[in-house]
């Protein structure tokens, strides 16, 4: 089993604390019934990508698709 870094942490007068190393991301919270608090790295996905990487056939679907003679894209160049 790794060995876990300890880091002393406080709460500010509005609940919030500050995590050393981990600017501008994203946990859920999970409090356990001992009194401990797990922190899980997230992240927020929208409805349709949440579809699109649980559905292999919409994949499939959505690949034939972009490949069809049909489409067409403007490519740009790298300048």
């Amino acid at each position: 089993m790794d060995a876990a870094l300890m880091t002393f942490i406080e709460t500010d007068d509005r609940s919030r604390v500050v995590l050393p190393g981990h600017p501008r991301r994203k946990f859920v919270v999970q409090e356990n019934s001992d009194g401990s608090i797990l922190l899980l790295p997230a992240r927020v996905v929208t409805e349709a990508q949440l579809e699109y990487d649980q559905s292999t056939a919409l994949r499939e679907l959505l690949s034939r698709a972009a490949g069809a003679p049909t489409v067409r894209r403007q490519r740009r160049r790298a300048e």
